[in-house]
């Protein structure tokens, strides 16, 4: 088996721990591949072809959850599963802990499974023509500093609606968790074949989250606005926007390949990822 090991080595344990992790695939009779230039001096993601990743068999990422979640999207790009190792602090997408490391010797045997998340696709259409953009976790639309922002947004062919708040997400299951928690969104399970719209401090009394179907498509058209908009990826550099953008969000063909070694679950990881590291257990 052939491993491309992508460490974050700005996280404080990711060195220890990728010399370990490296020390353990090669013990267990795997080839490895070092790739250290996926993020730069600062953390900092930048997305880059590398055709030794389709070469391998699997991406194994080493850091947090930003780190998983960006070498995610790389493996994606060659239809390639990913492990994720914490090294960061949350984890709540790892599929290991530092001291379950001993548990990769099972890749070779071939004892682990394999889910699938969707993935979200985003279309922004201007006069300049298209651009995309793909999402693991979510995509945000934020204006300036303490300026509210009118956009209408539609689901499918239906109707749309006009909004007024702050901005608004649009999250897949596996982004659930992040970003749109805290907004007030729904924890879905990742492996749901659907989206979510959460609006982000709406100037309304019935504005909620809108869970829709994997092939619904929300369209927002950004009417008018007192300054500039930005749409930020996954926690990317912020794309900006003007009056008059068509934004397109829907169910991308990509899809995340995430592996799995211990016998844990989404709800094992809610409640020991989020729960009870909040104090509510």
């Amino acid at each position: 088996m052939k491993v491309a090991v992508v460490p974050n080595l700005t996280k404080k344990e990711a060195k220890a721990c990728t010399d370990e992790v490296l020390a353990i695939l090669e013990q267990s009779g795997c080839s490895t591949i070092l790739k250290t230039d996926l993020f730069d001096q600062n953390g900092v993601y930048r997305e880059s072809r590398d055709e030794r990743l389709g070469s391998c068999d699997l991406i194994l990422a080493v850091g947090g959850d930003g780190t998983i979640i960006h070498t995610a999207k790389s493996a994606a790009l060659y239809d390639k599963p990913i492990l994720g190792v914490n090294a960061g602090k949350l984890g709540f997408t790892a599929g290991l802990e530092r001291d379950e490391l001993h548990l990769l010797a099972g890749l070779v045997k071939g004892e682990f499974t394999e889910e699938r998340r969707l993935m979200l696709e985003i279309t922004v259409t201007s006069s300049l023509g298209e651009r995309k953009y793909f999402a693991l976790n979510d995509a945000v639309v934020t204006g300036e500093l303490a300026k509210i922002i009118d956009y209408r947004m539609a689901l499918g062919s239906n109707h749309g609606y006009n909004y007024r708040a702050d901005g608004f997400i649009v999250a897949t299951p596996t982004g659930s968790t992040a970003y749109s928690l805290s907004a007030g969104g729904p924890v879905v399970e990742p492996a749901m074949d659907c989206l979510i719209y959460t609006p982000i401090c709406p100037h309304s009394l019935f504005s909620r989250s809108v869970i829709f179907g994997g092939s619904t498509h929300l369209t927002v058209d950004i009417p008018r606005n007192l300054g500039r908009l930005f749409l930020t990826v996954d926690g990317e550099d912020p794309v900006e926007l003007r009056s008059g953008y068509r934004l397109s969000f829907y169910r991308s063909q990509r899809a995340a390949r995430f592996v799995k070694l211990t016998g844990s679950d989404f709800y094992d990881r809610l409640n020991q990822k989020i729960i009870e590291v909040q104090g509510y257990m």
